[in-house]
């Protein structure tokens, strides 16, 4: 069983489009379900249920022809070093595990919602049907048990892969730095260093062009207002607090002194 941070990532480069790790994701979530008892079989393997689809591909073409490429930009939570989702979350469903995951409890998850407004990746996904709100799990089960991701798995060309963190940083870093030098355009591995002060680094990282960073959906600075806005409420609610505390401290030694100097005080 693995404890240590684990990560995955995605070479864009690397990627052949042929949506493997969708399917695999798919079916693995869909033989989650029948492990944990929540869905049946039949259920599980028939029914759509979209919110368990927790990799999609978001696919763009972008340039002028004929100097035009696709792009295969992927669709997932990043597991944010800082999880805002995790912050805001009134019930305490959510959780960071140390293996990197985050995870939502469906069992202490209320549905609010909540988790999706403080998400600067706009990844949770509610669920209609059950009340509950959704997203990817890293597989945090097949990590701990020392095993590959289900869409690093399946991939045929490599370009999904999992490991230590240590282990896919230094892979991602060697590919980015290999791009870099035979395109002759600067290559970044978002995730792989703090992405801001807000979600610090990730546990999904994405090797791709820096130019074409916003087209794999990857924000130079994701940031949600929601968690901003609950953050600098929160610190002005310590403020007020410590205002209080001060003013009831004023008070009374105020009063202790008046007490002190009071004619009714002293007894001949």
């Amino acid at each position: 069983m693995s404890n240590q941070a684990m990560a995955v990532c995605y070479d864009s480069q690397s990627c052949i489009k042929c949506y493997s790790c969708v399917v695999s994701c798919s079916v693995e979530n869909r033989t989650r379900m029948q492990h944990n008892g929540s869905k049946d079989v039949m259920i599980s393997s028939n029914e759509p249920l979209k919110h368990y689809n927790y990799l999609t591909v978001k696919t763009s073409q972008q340039g002028v022809f004929p100097n035009v490429k696709s792009i295969a930009a992927l669709k997932h939570c990043f597991h944010c070093e800082n999880p805002k989702c995790m912050d805001i979350c009134p019930t305490n469903a959510i959780t960071k595990e140390e293996t990197g995951a985050v995870l939502i409890s469906e069992r202490l998850c209320v549905g609010c919602q909540s988790c999706i407004d403080a998400c600067p990746y706009d990844v949770p996904v509610f669920s209609k049907e059950t009340g509950k709100t959704y997203k990817c799990v890293l597989c945090n089960d097949r990590l701990q048990a020392g095993l590959k991701t289900a869409c690093s798995d399946a991939c045929p060309s490599v370009a999904i892969f999992s490991g230590t963190r240590e282990e896919v940083i230094a892979e991602s870093k060697k590919r980015a730095e290999h791009y870099s030098k035979v395109f002759g355009k600067e290559f970044i591995v978002y995730g792989a260093d703090k992405v801001n002060n807000h979600v610090g680094t990730l546990a999904y990282m994405t090797i791709a062009p820096k130019e074409d960073r916003d087209a794999y959906l990857l924000p130079e600075n994701p940031v949600s207002k929601t968690s901003i806005t609950r953050d600098v409420m929160k610190v002005a609610g310590i403020a007020g607090v410590a205002a209080v505390g001060v003013g009831i401290a004023a008070h009374a030694r105020h009063w202790v002194k008046n007490k002190e100097n009071s004619p009714y005080n002293h007894h001949d």
